[in-house]
């Protein structure tokens, strides 16, 4: 069966994180399909409650700091997880089937938000010292 890329996308935009992660690997044309920030963003924002910003005003900060498959991955996935008790801090993460998370507040989301604004200066500011 052969989804052409709009299909796939209409598709992939109803599946979580994981699920899109996992499509990525199953061909080249779902990779790049599950690599676009539309469908990221869809995932980012699901379970955000109204964090008082418009979309557009949303996406003028989170796409030129990387974008929201960055944020979903470094700020909001890590976030999600429940503390596992860990002996070893090198423990490979342990795969959990749980609900998705209940809806995020603001504070949560600019928590987020400033982690990935913060990271994101941090490595302009050492690139700028290395010349």
């Amino acid at each position: 069966m052969n989804l052409d890329e709009n299909l796939l996308y209409e598709v992939l935009k109803h599946v979580d994180a994981r699920t899109l992660a996992m499509a990525s690997c199953v061909s080249k044309l779902w990779l790049k399909t599950a690599r676009d920030e539309r469908l990221w963003e869809l995932i980012c924002t699901r379970h955000w409650a109204n964090i008082g910003c418009g979309t557009q005003q949303l996406r003028s900060v989170v796409l030129p700091l990387g974008g929201f498959r960055r944020l979903h991955s470094r700020y909001l996935w890590p976030l999600s997880k429940p503390q596992a008790a860990s002996p070893l801090p090198w423990a490979p993460p342990k795969i959990i089937n749980s609900k998705p998370p209940a809806r995020w507040g603001k504070d949560e989301v600019h928590l987020c938000l400033s982690l990935l604004s913060i990271q994101y200066y941090e490595k302009m500011h050492f690139t700028s010292r290395r010349r």
